[in-house]
């Protein structure tokens, strides 16, 4: 295992959508925080997260400050992009194992951009950044109810596994949850 280390560079992440326009993850900045709470309160969000229902300003403040100093992950927020510089998302890569250079992705969309493939292409972007930087496996896990992100998974070249039985405790309910891979190497 050669040119791995963590934490990986945070510097913005630039590419190319499919319908020819810009793709940009980027770091937060306090002028997300209100697309923040937008996106966390929505139902879509909620029902598959472990955000609380009356997300507050105050929550997604704490949420960046958090992420800013977590030693295990990373976040980048998702350029609009049809209204650069504003919130289209989140992107998350958590450190699973130093050793095997293991992390995993976690996402959201905001509301308003949702069915247009704008996740997938930010999956698909991350994972070739993080292969370039020398991360050999991206894991993803969703429950197999949350078909929106399985099929993000799946059409950013992710394989399907298998599923974890009752690996999430959500919500008063146990839950299952599929894990999808690439590896660096995958075609």
């Amino acid at each position: 295992m050669t040119g791995f280390a963590w934490p990986l560079p945070s510097s913005d992440v630039v590419g190319d959508l499919p319908d020819g326009g810009t793709l940009r993850l980027r770091a937060p900045v306090d002028a997300d925080l209100d697309g923040l709470v937008v996106s966390s309160r929505d139902a879509g969000s909620i029902e598959f997260t472990h955000l609380p229902e009356n997300y507050s300003r105050e929550d997604a403040a704490l949420f960046l400050r958090s992420m800013l100093y977590n030693p295990e992950a990373l976040l980048w927020i998702v350029d609009d992009p049809d209204n650069a510089w504003h919130f289209g998302g989140t992107l998350e890569v958590r450190l699973v194992n130093r050793s095997g250079a293991v992390v995993e992705l976690g996402y959201t969309t905001a509301p308003h951009l949702r069915g247009r493939g704008l996740m997938t292409a930010v999956v698909a972007l991350i994972t070739e950044f993080l292969f370039d930087y020398g991360v050999h496996r991206v894991q993803i896990k969703a429950n197999p109810e949350n078909t929106a992100s399985c099929r993000v998974a799946l059409s950013a070249g992710f394989h399907r596994e298998g599923t974890l039985r009752d690996a999430e405790y959500l919500r008063g309910q146990w839950n299952d949850l599929d894990i999808f891979s690439r590896l660096d190497g995958d075609a």
